[in-house]
């Protein structure tokens, strides 16, 4: 693989939401370091804040980015970083969060009832419904995000406030 000069070139795969929210192994907190990529679906998955208020999302199609940790604070966009090791160990290519959903959202859709952006938000940026996500719900967080496999074998995703667009 090349270097990558287009967004339809990032490699956006499915996965399954254990591998795609890092959970496959037991731990005791979440990994600071994991910068994971990819799509996912949900039969279910627990939206928490940090009071401890609850949202179930059923048939939820979950999109894990990672936000860049230099990136700009904007306060309607994200800026992400995708680390490519396919290309070359290290590698990584950097986009807003608006571009990246206005080209690859529509491909990964199906059938899901919502769309959660399991993606950390540090400058708590208000992000807009993207034109592929029609009517549904696009749930995103303000403030971290951390993923956690529950004793009951359900999804949570844990950050300061969840917000929806």
């Amino acid at each position: 693989m090349g270097p990558i000069r287009k967004l339809a070139e990032i490699p956006f795969l499915r996965r399954e939401p254990l591998d795609l929210l890092n959970l496959r192994r037991k731990r005791r907190a979440p990994d600071a370091d994991y910068a994971g990529f990819g799509h996912g679906r949900a039969d279910l998955v627990r939206l928490e804040d940090r009071a401890g208020a609850c949202v179930e999302v059923e048939g939820a199609l979950i999109l894990a980015l990672h936000s860049s940790d230099l990136g700009q604070a904007r306060a309607d966009d994200i800026d992400l970083e995708f680390f490519v090791d396919e290309v070359a160990p290290g590698y990584s290519v950097t986009a807003r969060l608006s571009a990246f959903l206005a080209a690859r959202l529509e491909e990964v859709r199906g059938d899901e009832r919502a769309i959660v952006l399991a993606l950390c938000n540090p400058h708590r940026a208000a992000i807009a419904r993207p034109a592929a996500a029609g009517a549904l719900p696009v749930h995103y967080a303000l403030g971290d995000v951390e993923s956690w496999l529950d004793p009951d074998g359900r999804l949570r995703l844990t950050a300061d406030v969840w917000a929806m667009s």
